[in-house]
């Protein structure tokens, strides 16, 4: 299946569209604003919410994860 028939997306999804390292993406899990949910031990964020949360970050805020 490809990102774009994706609903749901994993972690390993988020840093492949992101090109973020696997420590960074965990990272965004306990940010407060990031709409990524847990259901047991698996880690899930919806598309469409993680395209809105992407949406209203400006640049500056990554900085941080740039290597």
């Amino acid at each position: 299946m490809n990102m774009d028939e994706k609903l749901i997306l994993s972690p390993k999804d988020i840093q492949e569209l992101t090109g973020f390292g696997r420590t960074q993406v965990y990272e965004l899990w306990h940010r407060s604003d990031f709409p990524g949910k847990r259901l047991g031990r698996r880690l899930f964020v919806s598309k469409k919410a993680f395209e809105r949360w992407l949406e209203t970050k400006d640049e500056e805020e990554f900085n941080v994860y740039e290597s």
